[in-house]
């Protein structure tokens, strides 16, 4: 099975604002190139909400075209989501999506001077991938429910990056390097492990 690397730490050029400090809760801005639909975004939610839960940190979850510069956020999180984001179809490819070993990017977290700041990019093309792993006509909201359980599963991953104030990945659980595309859809996917989610209620400071 093709191995995927969704969770490349990625350098910025310039950065116009600082890491959120920790708090128990936190704003989430999401912008997306193309929009999903409800059922796939709500599922998203669902799962960074159920899989961050045992850190003790909540998620208040926003677009960036309803935030009008009224309210403040004392912890916010920015995630850009690229390409279409849409279940419409199953892609093509299956099992065969890739070479063995190979491995792609699906998403990638700010880091300036060694600090993990909380500004995400999401490669939704490249997460759509997972659903041809679904069965053969599967319909359209078994796919937004997949889909949104995948965007879900690599959200999750780069908000343990910025929470727990890291670049570094675990030998095991969803904060690991790597995932397959199929884990990223199954019923019971990964989840972070006890260590991963104390470390993100209580980050090291860098």
């Amino acid at each position: 099975m093709p191995r995927i690397s969704p969770w490349a730490v990625c350098t910025a050029l310039s950065v116009l604002a600082s890491a959120a400090q920790q708090q128990s809760h936190v704003a989430v801005f999401m912008d997306f190139e193309s929009l999903p639909g409800p059922a796939a975004v709500a599922a998203m939610e669902q799962e960074v909400n159920n899989l961050l839960k045992p850190s003790g940190i909540s998620l208040d979850w926003r677009l960036t075209r309803d935030n009008h510069g009224d309210r403040t956020f004392a912890s916010l999180v920015v995630l850009r989501f690229t390409g279409s984001c849409k279940a419409d179809r199953i892609p093509s490819g299956g099992s065969d999506f890739g070479s063995f070993g190979e491995t792609h990017r699906l998403a990638s977290t700010t880091v300036s001077g060694g600090r993990v700041l909380p500004f995400s990019e999401v490669e939704c093309d490249q997460v759509r991938g997972a659903l041809s792993f679904l069965r053969q006509g599967a319909v359209l909201q078994e796919r937004q429910l997949a889909l949104g359980r995948a965007l879900g599963r690599v959200v999750a991953h780069e908000l343990y990056h910025i929470f727990a104030r890291t670049t570094s990945h675990s030998a095991h659980g969803l904060a690991q390097a790597s995932q397959s595309l199929e884990d990223l859809i199954s019923v019971e996917g990964p989840k972070f492990d006890k260590q991963d989610s104390q470390s993100m209620a209580t980050p090291t400071a860098r």
